[in-house]
């Protein structure tokens, strides 16, 4: 059993990392163009407009995956089969009411949102992307419920569908609404369109399975254990809102900040450094083009942070500790063997890796490569805190997130303020808010993991990953001139040259994990294929 968890942990997690990998290129076919289609001017525009969706969203659904996959783990570790898909039938019912109340409300108000923001060209897209909400907490609840069963094959296919749906009618609508001579406004309200229409597509790809499956389960039903009491439809509603509560306070905090701190940017590059609005949009969009690389690699690590909850509740449902710690340490070493390289690459490699992506807005992105360095540490630290608070709210303790994530916000809220309102910094300010703020969630939720939860060794978690990716750090900025000399005179040739950086550094990360022993053979043995791999890599 102790074996068939532990794999269960890394195949769910390999299972969604390979579909963020899809759904990140997919989205990087659909950014890119974007970007290089409006530029800065409408990365502001559709930025504002998706951070009003996402608060939204955030508020309305955020809590509801964790809590029916917490729900259901908990159910099937005891044997309570049917009680696991009532579960699931509750918060389908229940939760999509409160979608349709947050996509209404949405709509109602988006002149109010976007007067706040004092970016009056959102409102068309705060429009088109509202009824989102309502498809969100359908698909939430359905993904939810397959997560607690450790079968994220639903939760993987349909945000591959959602991606592409996004792709295909986003970009298409965005380039005839051009091309047919329509304001900025209405390009960006197409583009934006996509989201909606990819998640409407993900909805029914969940709801299909959904009825399959129940059609199996009516006919098995009777041959299934199911010991202990049974949990009545209110019974089940009262205890998913109660766990539902804390992780959407805690949530909700941080997406609301966020959307407060769109506000704030905006209004002190006006306010305190006298900027006109259309600048200020400007130079927020700018921002955004940094942010959009940065946040790449943040969907691979939330698949960690995914499939820890339902293990790690599981575990502790039938009092397996040191499977709970085990369980934690792996998805504390895994999320830092993925988060160093990327933000240390990111880091040396910003101005070059933009200026490939967003050829067609070369200024803008020689403008954003300083923000993304800046941003580059917090690629680390938003990783750590998405896994952080998974392992606090898997273990129960659900309410510690709440706590830390408002001093986070408070301290991101206090720096922008401040320091984008300063002529001299402005936007520079930005990153430098979000490092503080995430930061400080991280080092607060370690602290209260180690002290109450696990004893992990930081050696073995973070210094060896770091040590491996800072020598790869090195290499790729050693690397990178030589080979720009060699495959200099236009944009293929460049990206040939920050392609192959990109590849042999790596190798080198790689090797170094090697050399520096960072792959401990208990992990790579719960690998598919673990034995070959580990016999192949000489691990001891």
């Amino acid at each position: 059993m102790r074996k068939s968890r532990s794999t269960g942990f890394f195949e769910s997690t390999l299972v969604l990392m390979i579909s963020s990998i899809i759904v990140k290129v997919i989205g990087a076919f659909f950014t890119i163009p974007l970007t290089n289609l409006y530029g800065a001017d409408g990365t502001g525009i559709y930025n504002v407009a998706y951070y009003i969706y996402t608060a939204m969203l955030t508020i309305s659904t955020a809590a509801l995956p964790v809590a029916v996959s917490k729900m259901v783990a908990e159910s099937i570790a005891l044997g309570k089969h049917k009680e696991a898909r009532r579960i699931g039938s509750v918060a389908l019912s229940s939760f999509a009411l409160i979608g349709l109340v947050f996509s209404l409300a949405m709509i109602i108000f988006a002149d109010g949102f976007v007067n706040i923001a004092k970016n009056s060209a959102a409102r068309e897209s705060v429009i088109v992307v509202a009824p989102t909400i309502f498809f969100m907490c359908l698909v939430s609840a359905i993904r939810g419920y397959y997560q607690g069963r450790s079968n994220m094959v639903p939760t993987a296919v349909s945000q591959v569908i959602e991606a592409l749906g996004k792709l295909i009618f986003g970009l298409g609508l965005a380039y005839y609404f051009m091309h047919k001579g329509y304001g900025l406004e209405i390009v960006v309200a197409g583009a934006i369109g996509g989201v909606t229409l990819g998640t409407v597509l993900s909805t029914v790809y969940l709801v299909c399975v959904r009825l399959r499956d129940a059609k199996y389960d009516n006919i098995e039903a009777p041959q299934e254990p199911d010991s202990g009491s049974k949990l009545s439809y209110g019974g089940i509603l009262k205890k998913l809102l109660a766990l539902s509560l804390p992780i959407t306070i805690g949530a909700s905090v941080l997406s609301i900040t966020n959307l407060i701190d769109t506000f704030v940017v905006l209004r002190r590059l006006q306010d305190g450094c006298l900027m006109t609005d259309v600048a200020a949009n400007h130079l927020y969009g700018v921002y955004g083009m940094a942010s959009k690389l940065f946040n790449l690699p943040q969907t691979i690590v939330v698949a960690i942070g995914i499939s820890v909850i339902p293990g790690i509740s599981a575990a502790l449902a039938v009092f397996e500790e040191k499977k709970a710690r085990s369980l934690t340490e792996s998805a504390f070493r895994l999320t830092s063997l993925l988060a160093f390289p990327c933000a240390v690459g990111l880091g040396v490699l910003s101005e070059p890796i933009l200026s490939m992506l967003y050829y067609n807005k070369l200024a803008d992105a020689i403008e954003a490569s300083p923000l993304l360095v800046y941003l580059t540490p917090a690629v680390f630290l938003v990783a750590m805190v998405s896994v952080t608070n998974a392992v606090l709210q898997g273990s129960g303790k659900i309410w510690i997130p709440v706590m830390t994530v408002t001093v986070g916000g408070i301290i991101k809220l206090v720096t922008n303020y401040v320091l984008v309102g300063t002529p001299g910094i402005n936007i520079n300010g930005a990153p430098i808010g979000t490092c503080l703020c995430y930061g400080t969630i991280m080092v607060l939720n370690l602290i209260y993991i180690r002290l109450r939860i696990v004893k992990f060794s930081p050696v073995k978690v973070f210094l060896k990953p770091l040590a491996a990716a800072a020598v790869m750090g090195v290499f790729a900025w050693l690397i990178y001139k030589p080979l720009s000399a060699i495959f200099s005179g236009g944009f293929m040739m460049s990206a040939i040259a920050v392609l192959t950086t990109v590849g042999l550094s790596a190798v080198i990360y790689a090797l170094m994990l090697i050399v520096l022993k960072a792959l401990p053979k208990e992990d790579v043995l719960m690998l598919p294929k673990g034995k070959k791999i580990a016999a192949l890599l000489k691990l001891d």
